[in-house]
């Protein structure tokens, strides 16, 4: 009795854990899928700086999991620190945003730009309904460096900003 029950219960034991395998293999190819928008941007990660006379800039982006990143950036003149921002990147479902906090900026509320576009390793995220910037662009043009800037209309008027960054070593 007992060897008929193992002959019974062993293939279905088996297909069940057939089927197990092959639910978790289809589940972890749909999570890698999904970051794919974030993947794109693993370049990012890491330290980026400029320095240019007296003005010293520092952009450090960290992964917090698969769909996160953050950073914090800040612009010192001298020993002053004069700007100072930090900056979320989240993929949800489709959509990757960039949520940005500018110290002493929009009643100090969080700014969020979705991702647009990524065309030629250029990630353009676009807020249409935020004051200044509407738009900000970050592209890799060469190994080690970052060229980002922010545009939009101000005042009735077109303006760019850019930010040029080498990686720090």
């Amino acid at each position: 009795m007992k060897k008929y029950l193992l002959i019974v219960l062993l293939p279905i034991l088996l297909n069940s854990c057939k089927n197990n395998s092959e639910t978790q293999s289809t589940e972890t190819e749909i999570t890698e899928e999904n970051f794919e928008k974030i993947d794109q941007l693993q370049w990012l990660l890491g330290t980026w700086t400029n320095e240019s006379g007296e003005e010293f800039s520092q952009e450090t982006w960290s992964k917090e999991n698969a769909s996160s990143f953050t950073a914090f950036s800040f612009t010192q003149v001298g020993k002053e620190t004069v700007f100072s921002e930090t900056m979320a990147l989240e993929q949800k479902g489709d959509s990757l945003l960039l949520t940005v906090l500018t110290a002493n900026q929009n009643e100090k509320k969080p700014v969020a730009f979705k991702m647009v576009s990524s065309d030629n390793g250029q990630f353009t995220f676009e807020n249409k309904k935020h004051d200044f910037p509407q738009r900000i662009v970050y592209t890799n043009p060469v190994k080690d460096s970052l060229h980002a800037w922010i545009e939009g209309t101000e005042n009735g008027e077109h303006r760019k900003i850019d930010f040029l960054y080498s990686r720090k070593n």
